[in-house]
């Protein structure tokens, strides 16, 4: 507005995303806002998803809306400037003609059967499409004292069998004359939903995707005219919480981490939710991605290198944490990314799989996820038995209710291993815990009764405050009525498991010391053996086991031995227990 956009014409933007993801509703309330903020600014929405509800060539569009606000093309004049001949002005004033109903949308035809020649029908129409005609139309805003806003949205469909051809590409040049212009007094922003919308706006389509686009045209409206921008969906909680409640009305969603994983953070899918249907599939997937290392190809390639780049940092918010995923990393890419070529990188920020951009001087390359479900669906490859929440909390197992999830699935994926600990040949997962209690069967607080060689959740009193993470109840020489409970305490994290020594020397961050540790066992245990009598099993030994994927200190490790404290370490679960598919990714799972 304040005039700084003069001779430049590399302001004008195309607006790139996935649907859903909320381009429409935020040019839309930007209109809205400008119109309201600059009184002198007149705003134009064109959107092509429902060609008979728009004049359909763009420079008409214009035309018309400049005339409703009072600004008129002089005809004659324009005519003069475009170096139409004085018999073609006679012709054109004799038949009275609209310059908005028929200079704008007539043909050579039209113009011919008018009795105007050939060679001037084809000047006609195509001054009515040349950068002139935003010049004419620039210099009236000017004299009235106004800027246009202009706003282009579902541009893709410009190229499909829907619309007519003609018009199309007259409109497609009515897009790359503007772009051209070098006033400053229009600015425009181009938009759609289309993977391809790039590659179209820029003459890049690939020939095998021709027929798809039959209306592909070789204007090129590249970065000396439209920027390319990516939008993304919302990633923070507290931008999530106020989405819902915006389009709610209401108190947020009870789980905010769920509401994430079936969005992805999408107002189209949240707006969905809320009318209380099932989201459409907007959101990232990436089943067309190779991932088999003998035939990977280069997206697959992509997706790893951001993966293992990826430093993760702790947080009381495990959605914050999440999000993290899709923040952007610099990268070396001829390092990580080996020869992949950057047209690579541009096609995945198309199709939403990822953040690509360039920053600085001198430029720095960026990428990130483009969406946390992309992280999820990488990791998720090969790994079918982790719903998304279990992925989520595996990777940043801290937060509310998070790292419960975790533990959990930790457990299940520890019993496949921890046969070969307690040396048995098969053991099995329950769903269900084992529950030990004085009051009698209660079928809401789990198994009443219990089977041998089955890893169980441990409540007492239906909770797991003195219970262990995981138990499995093997008979103690042989005698089926006396049994050996083999405790597993799960503790996960990034910090270090020290000794309170090394802690008070500040030398080392931890959360958890070896005698805490080692303390709170002996307490469990004899809460538990009150327990197991209560429920009558006659418990011979406890045998007592730390899992972790913390790192510990020697000292730490020597004070849990001396306590009778087996440990299931960082390399236990390396070779043990996280499958090949997951430790493919690198850290934490190899």
């Amino acid at each position: 507005m304040n005039g700084d956009l003069k001779q430049r014409n590399r302001f004008r933007r195309l607006l790139l995303g996935c649907k859903g993801v909320g381009k429409t509703m935020l040019l839309k309330s930007l209109i809205q806002a400008a119109s309201k903020a600059y009184p002198e600014l007149l705003t134009l929405y064109v959107s092509y998803a429902d060609t008979q509800d728009v004049e359909f060539r763009l420079a008409k569009a214009i035309c018309r809306h400049l005339k409703k606000s009072g600004i008129n093309l002089d005809v004659a004049q324009y005519l003069q400037e475009a170096c139409v001949d004085e018999s073609t002005c006679t012709i054109i004033q004799k038949q009275g003609l609209n310059w908005y109903d028929h200079i704008l949308f007539g043909s050579e035809e039209y113009f011919r059967n008018l009795g105007i020649t050939a060679g001037m029908a084809s000047e006609l129409v195509a001054s009515a499409s040349t950068p002139p005609l935003f010049t004419r139309i620039s210099g009236l805003l000017q004299l009235a004292g106004k800027r246009l806003f202009l706003v282009v949205d579902e541009f893709q469909d410009l190229y499909t069998t829907a619309t007519d051809s003609m018009l199309s590409r007259l409109t497609i040049k009515d897009a790359y004359a503007l772009g051209e212009d070098t006033n400053g007094q229009i600015h425009c922003i181009i938009s759609g939903s289309s993977t391809y919308l790039r590659h179209l706006a820029f003459a890049k389509l690939p020939k095998d995707l021709h027929s798809q686009f039959p209306n592909y045209s070789s204007l090129d409206l590249n970065s000396t005219k439209y920027q390319a921008r990516w939008i993304y969906p919302f990633l923070d909680e507290q931008s999530l919480v106020n989405l819902y409640q915006t389009m709610n009305k209401g108190p947020p969603h009870s789980d905010i981490i769920n509401t994430f994983l079936q969005t992805g953070g999408s107002p189209g899918c949240l707006s969905e939710l809320i009318r209380g249907s099932i989201p459409s599939t907007y959101h990232i997937s990436i089943k067309s991605v190779k991932f088999n290392p003998a035939g990977e190809d280069e997206r697959a390639k992509v997706l790893r290198a951001i993966y293992k780049a990826y430093t993760r940092v702790p947080d009381d918010n495990p959605l914050d944490i999440f999000a993290r995923t899709a923040f952007l990393t610099p990268i070396h890419l001829s390092y990580e990314l080996g020869n992949s070529p950057e047209s690579i990188l541009y096609d995945m920020a198309d199709a939403g799989l990822i953040r690509y951009v360039v920053e600085g001087h001198p430029p720095i390359k960026k990428v990130g996820f483009g969406n946390p479900l992309v992280f999820l669906e990488t990791l998720k490859q090969g790994k079918p038995t982790l719903s998304a929440i279990e992925l989520v909390a595996l990777c940043f197992p801290r937060g509310p209710g998070i790292e419960q999830i975790a533990e959990n699935a930790v457990c299940r994926l520890l019993a496949t291993a921890f046969h070969s600990v307690i040396n048995c040949q098969v053991l099995k997962y329950s769903e269900k815990p084992l529950s030990l209690h004085g009051t009698g069967n209660d079928a809401d607080t789990g198994a009443t009764f219990f089977d041998h060689y089955v890893m169980y959740k441990e409540l007492v009193d239906g909770r797991d405050i003195c219970g262990a993470d995981a138990v499995v109840l093997v008979p103690s020489s042989g005698d089926q009525k006396q049994c050996d409970a083999h405790r597993v305490q799960v503790k996960l994290g990034g910090s270090t498991i020290c000794t309170t020594d090394e802690l008070n020397s500040k030398k080392i961050k931890c959360c958890d010391t070896a005698e805490d540790i080692a303390s709170k066992f002996k307490r469990q245990e004899q809460v538990a053996r009150e327990a197991y009598a209560r429920s009558n099993i006659n418990l011979s030994r406890c045998i007592h086991y730390l899992a972790t994927t913390r790192d510990i200190t020697t000292a730490a490790q020597e004070h849990l031995n001396q306590n009778d404290i087996r440990i299931l370490n960082k390399s236990f679960f390396q070779d043990k227990v996280w499958p090949a598919e997951l430790k493919e990714f690198g850290r934490p799972f190899s």
